[in-house]
């Protein structure tokens, strides 16, 4: 049995409990535990699940390279985007050409500030940085174009203070062979391919997300392998925010 202990404040720690209550082989405690989850910078001591990494500074990142940190890149975990990632893997989708994702929202906050799990999983899908960027911003609106060097490119459309009480979300990749979709407003996910079209899962649920993203974290330990996500993920995702705002 695995100890976790989760330093969090509310709903962050709540999200992370319920989370840990739904798995087996692990158990949540206050001491004595085997690794943590954390938004600070831990020592070494433990392996360490970073939350909300992006809210580090970047001199900070560099000091968790070749420490036992996963930063939690939690929507690369979300159930509507794990079989987008898997189904690229397999080939069902041959080479991504075109990624769009749209991210609107209703509540006032600066959309630059949630434009990093976005262009992270631009960099996932196309397997690198891109080589160019171009954006237009204003208060409440963001859109970023990345080009990546095999002529992929991702078009991020980020939106807030939107009217009515629903958010919205919404993401497309186009490859050489075929092309998923999901969209949480219609609670659909959808694969296009040569086999013709298939639904696959419901839109995403935090709670499910961290789990797998939990599960990704302690099977790395158990296994004794690096975890799929790393702190230069982290750095990539930001460094592209933020040349992209000033371009």
């Amino acid at each position: 049995m695995l100890k976790i202990q989760v330093n969090l404040t509310s709903p962050r720690r709540t999200l992370y409990l319920e989370a840990i209550s739904r798995m087996h082989g692990v158990e949540a405690v206050e001491k004595n535990a085997d690794a943590l989850v954390t938004d600070t910078i831990p020592d070494r001591s433990l392996p360490a699940l970073i939350d909300h990494p992006h809210k580090l500074s970047l001199d900070q990142l560099r000091e968790l390279r070749g420490a036992p940190t996963m930063p939690a890149h939690q929507w690369r975990y979300a159930p509507n985007v794990i079989p987008l990632q898997e189904s690229r893997l397999r080939g069902q989708l041959g080479e991504p050409g075109l990624l769009r994702i749209h991210h609107w929202l209703t509540a006032e906050t600066c959309p630059t500030s949630l434009a990093f799990h976005q262009v992270d999983l631009s960099h996932w899908f196309f397997s690198g940085k891109p080589s160019s960027r171009h954006s237009h911003s204003r208060s409440d609106y963001l859109q970023l174009h990345l080009g990546y060097p095999d002529s992929g490119m991702s078009l991020i459309d980020i939106a807030t203070n939107r009217a009515g009480s629903n958010d919205y979300y919404s993401m497309h990749l186009i490859g050489s062979h075929g092309a998923a979709y999901a969209d949480d407003h219609e609670n659909s996910h959808l694969l296009l391919g040569r086999t013709g079209l298939h639904s696959l899962i419901p839109p995403a649920n935090e709670i499910i997300t961290i789990r797998n993203m939990l599960e990704e974290f302690l099977n790395g330990i158990i296994e004794d392998r690096p975890w799929d996500v790393t702190p230069e993920d982290t750095l990539n995702a930001l460094t592209t925010v933020t040349e992209g705002a000033d371009a």
